[in-house]
């Protein structure tokens, strides 16, 4: 009866930590997925596979993309430092070293002393739907193809602006 025991007791010693690990690794698959529900994949166009088909405004121009609809702008609205925040690159006026130049032309630069960072931009025409025609923007001296601009507030102080490149990718832009 001791050599059973001893025995079970070598193989329990080896065999438990690899039981123990199958059980641990078996139980968190689970825990990667937030829903049972089926998650709706994207499509080519990226968005949801669905045709997109938008009517044009009173003034012929497009309206706002899924580009507009997707992005959260709340934390962006809260805060009112000038700024431009996109591709890697964030300025802001608050941090010692960063300045804003306003051009006659109405361009606005906001340039980083310390690291020679420089962002151009130029709002354009503004339509009657917030968004602007003919806007440029400028980072370290690349021109970067932007699909839409679009103003999101304004006060006395600043302009908040949404501008989306033809890479769908976001640049805020808080601005004098």
């Amino acid at each position: 009866m001791r050599r059973r025991m001893e025995i079970f007791r070598l193989v329990l010693a080896k065999w438990l930590p690899v039981v123990a690990v199958s059980v641990i690794m078996f139980l968190s698959q689970g825990c990667e997925r937030g829903s049972d529900a089926p998650r709706r994949e994207q499509g080519p166009n990226g968005n949801g596979g669905k045709e997109e088909v938008k009517p044009p405004t009173s003034s012929g121009g497009e309206r706002p993309g899924p580009s507009d609809k997707d992005f959260d702008f709340s934390a962006e609205l809260a805060d009112g430092v000038v700024r431009y925040d996109g591709r890697g690159v964030t300025l802001r006026f608050d941090r010692a070293g960063v300045l804003v130049k306003i051009h006659a032309d109405g361009a606005r630069e906001l340039i980083d002393l310390d690291g020679q960072t420089k962002v151009r931009f130029v709002a354009g025409k503004m339509r009657q739907d917030s968004l602007f025609d003919g806007s440029r923007l400028t980072v370290d001296g690349c021109d970067i193809g932007l699909k839409s601009v679009r103003m999101k507030k304004q006060t006395a102080e600043a302009v908040w602006y949404h501008a989306v490149d033809g890479d769908e990718r976001s640049h805020i832009l808080v601005l004098p």
